[in-house]
């Protein structure tokens, strides 16, 4: 393969770049097995039963397992593409994609990847639009007060940042849900008419 280090300075380096295959985590389920929130919790996730299955037993996560796959939080997409080896070697030297400059510059990749769910999520009480969703209400009449315009600015400014994060960590499925939460909210900011 390669040449054979010869000093002890160039064997010691080769040894600390080995991967000890004992203390890697198990490796991440084949695609055909991750089910997302297709498949039945048999309690449920939160108290009560109000995300009971009708006609049938089990309750729904209401669609975190689907999050879960989406956001990708153990690189299972990452591990199976690079390989086991690669990857963690990639992740020991911190070459896999992440945001190096800013406020998010110490962040690991995980907890950046945790922070672009929480721009794509994040649902307040008063908020009129929790959530994303593949429906666009018109909610602009063109009479909102300076608090709504203010809100419905911050809430494009968060899928803004998104879509960067997104096409940073080079996650393809964020960026697609991304892309779609800055149309649906810069159209709830300005509405249809520009």
């Amino acid at each position: 393969m390669g040449k054979k280090a010869k000093s002890t300075a160039k064997i010691q380096k080769a040894a600390d770049r080995k991967i000890d295959k004992s203390a890697l985590p198990p490796p991440p389920p084949p695609p055909e097995e991750e089910f997302g929130s297709a498949k039945p919790l048999d309690k449920p996730a939160l108290p009560g039963t109000g995300f009971k299955v009708l006609g049938g037993d089990g309750y729904d996560d209401g669609g975190v397992a689907d999050l879960s796959l989406l956001i990708d939080l153990e690189d299972s997409v990452q591990r199976r593409r690079r390989g086991e080896n690669e990857y963690f070697q990639a992740l020991k030297a911190d070459l896999l994609p992440r945001a190096t400059k800013g406020p998010m510059a110490k962040m690991t990749r995980r907890e950046q990847k945790v922070s672009l769910a929480q721009l794509l999520f994040s649902e307040d009480d008063d908020s009129e639009d929790k959530g994303p969703s593949e429906v666009y209400v018109d909610q602009v009449d063109g009479e909102e007060d300076a608090a709504t315009l203010k809100h419905r600015g911050d809430r494009l400014a968060q899928a803004r940042a998104a879509l960067r994060l997104s096409l940073l960590l080079r996650e393809p499925a964020c960026t697609s849900l991304s892309l779609s939460e800055l149309c649906k909210r810069k159209l709830t900011f300005s509405g249809k008419n520009g």
